[in-house]
């Protein structure tokens, strides 16, 4: 997904940045331990091969999950990695747009269960609890689902703003067969998203869906690309997108709550900055009247 990303980046002028590149070394495993054994124990973790590349193209920031011999579980290191990059995002002005996706063909497999089973599953929870804000961020966020999006997987997948899923992924609440409960608010999201009695199919009897059917049931967005989607957001002014944005998610799933009063916050403080959008906008709107068609080019 990430080369996709870059091609279609190169034929424009917009430049791109890439963080957390993996270090690639041709020395034997002999040299490399008695080099690492040299080398402080803090620098030695800064050189760990990270399973999260973040990227920046203009005001889209892309998170690609690149654990793919598991089909991009979430092991503790993984979820810990997410969490900073998405605290990075949130905290980077220039930021319009998070898009999420997965390396080798699949988005998320959810847990990875084998570490599940050596570290517990509460260890993983801790991990993953910057997953559990409602919403995920306040500027928009858009999951690029290709392959396998199930158990957590799916669950980030819900959590997103917004999703663009191929006719030929697999979604689902996997976990079920296993035993593990949603662990991302799933539950509450999927009900948000489709209405009750069809999220309890899915919740109940884990029963994988493809792309096709998720479309169906209004999980997807229409045919738009994902980066093609986050370019035309970043062309809105994003004061009022997201005052809009954090109202339709407390009506759904803050209500009366802690999130609900932070949220309510934040969009006081983005009023000012909005309705100075809004006089720029009728002033554009006054000087040419014409309506653009070709907005989301």
């Amino acid at each position: 997904m990430a080369s996709l990303v870059r091609k279609l980046f190169s034929v424009t002028t917009v430049s791109f940045r890439r963080t957390n590149i993996r270090l690639v070394s041709s020395k034997s495993d002999a040299q490399k331990k008695e080099e690492e054994q040299k080398v402080p124990k803090e620098e030695l973790e800064d050189q760990i091969k990270k399973n999260i590349v973040v990227e920046k193209f203009g005001g889209i920031t892309t998170l690609n999950i690149d654990r793919q011999k598991s089909r991009n579980s979430l092991d503790e290191a993984t979820l810990r990695e997410m969490s900073e990059a998405i605290n990075a995002f949130d905290k980077d002005t220039d930021a319009k747009v998070l898009v999420f996706n997965g390396e080798g063909g699949s988005f998320c497999s959810g847990f990875d269960l084998d570490e599940v089973g050596e570290k517990g599953y509460q260890n993983f929870i801790d991990a993953g609890s910057r997953l559990l804000r409602r919403p995920l961020c306040d500027k928009p966020t858009i999951a690029a689902v290709t392959g396998y999006a199930v158990g957590e997987g799916f669950e980030l997948a819900l959590a997103c703003d917004l999703r663009i899923i191929e006719d030929t992924a697999v979604l689902g609440c996997l976990g079920r067969r296993f035993g593990a409960p949603q662990s991302l608010y799933g539950g509450r999201r999927l009900t948000s998203l489709i209405g009750l009695s069809r999220a309890l199919d899915l919740l109940i009897t884990g029963r994988p869906i493809s792309g096709t059917e998720a479309h169906a049931l209004g999980l997807s967005s229409l045919g738009e690309a994902a980066i093609k989607l986050a370019k035309s957001l970043t062309k809105f002014p994003q004061n009022a997108l997201i005052m809009d944005k954090l109202a339709a998610v407390n009506s759904q799933l803050n209500p009366n709550s802690e999130e609900s009063m932070r949220d309510e916050a934040v969009m006081n403080s983005l009023l000012g900055s909005a309705l100075e959008d809004l006089n720029e906008g009728i002033k554009k709107f006054k000087g040419d009247v014409t309506l653009h068609h070709n907005e989301y080019d």
